[in-house]
């Protein structure tokens, strides 16, 4: 399915979700005065937002090659903070239609209904205090991320106690089905996404072929298909130059895993390769694996590729440090095919050893129409390159003239606030967004 479709369908989905409940509700009509109406369908939009908000992230591969993971990961905020901000209303309006609900604010007089309510929306405020906290715990990504699960868990399930225990919603047939269509939709993804794919589905089964040091901190991990005495035939991880996986080294559930750019060309060979940068934390683990050790992959995901069947356009790739993994599939992609399409690649660092795959660049410009422009914010002084950053002044000199800057497609990887200046760059250069195209090496 081409991802402008999946997009028009997904977005069908959510708003089904979102509005199916509340709309429903009034169908079926109520003999509550209006104020209490009201105060309903502000909870039952909120419990639609709360679902769509706990699928977003939940790895479903049509999502994010339809979205892109910056897209799935925005949608999931966004939701997040619409299902906090509509059950502060969704309380407002219970207390105007009832001025004696002012009794929720009294634990002595909680009945389970109000007791749930009152940890869910306790355990969401806190849910969103730790995503505004996400950007300062990067050397404890691992325990972040379970308090995030642990919390966003503790929503869902007391919200649906919360339903359940007022007994009037689900006491309508319809309602009850509605209710019962979206427990078993959440219940079928979340089981799908934490049981089925990390213990069970053998095509994310791998194992090391071959671990390759690029630089003392950077190190290649190349795996190919884990294949089983006897029973099926395991096929290889088909994807898209520039998509990425997550990887990880032991088949559970409570396993660590963080993604990766699958550096190596589609359809090239079953060997699937991951260029690692080491920061101190899971990627420090990367190095010390051996030939034969198994590893398990869950992808391919997000939309950072071109479209052949979309577009044939020239293509200008821009890259701070391990940002340029996905511009390397890419490449590699383009000299399998024998694509002759123009390919400018802008790469930066602040000193040479940061600039990876040196030397296969220049063998990739022989059979590729290949422009290289090398960029370090501390050269050296024997350096003979471009010094600097990637701005508007250096964007302007290379790119083609203002003419041909719009038939291009502009590809964008590296730390956030490299990607947010390049982006501001391009506008400034008159370049429409829609040709421009982001991957941030961000917490996801």
């Amino acid at each position: 399915m081409l991802p402008s479709k999946a997009r028009i369908l997904w977005a069908a989905v959510f708003l089904l979700t979102l509005l199916g409940p509340t709309l429903l509700s009034l169908v079926t009509g109520s003999d509550n005065p209006f104020a209490a109406q009201l105060a309903v369908q502000s909870g039952l939009l909120a419990t639609g937002l709360l679902v769509a908000a706990v699928v977003a992230p939940s790895r479903l591969r049509s999502l994010t090659r339809a979205l892109g993971i910056e897209g799935v990961l925005g949608v999931h905020r966004a939701l997040g903070l619409l299902v906090t901000l509509l059950v502060l209303v969704h309380v407002i309006l219970v207390l105007a239609a009832n001025p004696n609900s002012v009794t929720l604010f009294d634990p002595r007089q909680w009945t389970m209904a109000s007791r749930a309510a009152s940890g869910a929306t306790v355990s969401l405020l806190a849910l969103i205090g730790l995503a505004v906290l996400r950007h300062r715990v990067r050397r404890r990504y691992a325990l972040w991320r379970w308090a995030h699960l642990v919390l966003a868990g503790s929503v869902l399930l007391l919200t649906a106690l919360h339903i359940y225990w007022l007994q009037h919603l689900v006491n309508d047939p319809v309602l009850r089905g509605v209710f019962g269509l979206l427990l078993a939709a959440v219940l079928g993804v979340l089981s799908y996404r934490w049981v089925w794919r990390p213990c069970f589905d053998r095509r994310g089964a791998y194992e090391v072929l071959e671990v390759r040091a690029e630089t003392d901190d950077v190190h290649t991990l190349v795996i190919g298909p884990r294949r089983p005495r006897h029973g099926f035939d395991v096929s290889t991880m088909a994807f898209e130059p520039g998509q990425f996986a997550w990887l990880r080294v032991k088949r559970s559930v409570a396993a660590e895993e963080h993604p990766f750019t699958i550096t190596s060309c589609p359809r090239e060979s079953e060997a699937v390769e991951f260029t690692i940068r080491n920061v101190g934390d899971f990627t420090s683990s990367v190095g010390g694996l051996r030939p034969g050790d198994p590893v398990w992959i869950d992808g391919p995901h997000g939309a950072f590729t071109w479209d052949d069947r979309a577009y044939r356009r020239a293509l200008v790739l821009i890259a701070a440090g391990v940002g340029i993994t996905p511009m390397i599939s890419m490449l590699r992609a383009l000299a399998f095919r024998s694509d002759g399409r123009p390919v400018l690649l802008l790469t930066g660092g602040r000193t040479a050893e940061e600039l990876l795959f040196r030397d296969e660049l220049r063998e990739l410009g022989d059979q590729l129409d290949l422009t290289l422009v090398e960029v370090l914010s501390r050269p050296p002084s024997d350096w003979t390159g471009r010094s600097g950053r990637i701005d508007r002044v250096l964007l302007r000199e290379v790119l083609p003239e203002r003419s041909a800057r719009h038939k291009i497609e502009y590809f964008v990887c590296g730390p956030s606030s490299m990607v947010t200046d390049v982006l501001a760059a391009l506008h400034g250069l008159g370049i429409d967004p829609a040709r421009v195209h982001t991957e941030q090496f961000d917490m996801v």
